[in-house]
């Protein structure tokens, strides 16, 4: 179990993962009120993909970390 788990961590992302993460930043930009292209969201990304590398896979519990609303 953590062999595999450790496997998906060090997977590079795909192009469903960059979806993912690119319709994460989308909401947390909107949420935000941050320019696609700022500095602010630059940094967004950063911390999305990270949270995203450590295990964190569900679209709407990343909104809500990076955004701090309530999740399910």
């Amino acid at each position: 179990m953590i062999e595999e788990t450790a496997r998906k961590l060090d997977a590079p992302l795909g192009p469903v993962d960059l979806a993912l993460l690119q319709r994460v930043l989308a909401d947390v930009c909107a949420t935000r009120g941050h320019a696609h292209a700022s500095p602010e969201a630059e940094q967004s990304a950063k911390v999305i993909i990270n949270l995203f590398q450590s295990g964190i896979r569900n679209r709407h519990q990343l909104v809500a970390m990076m955004t701090g609303q309530k999740f399910p």
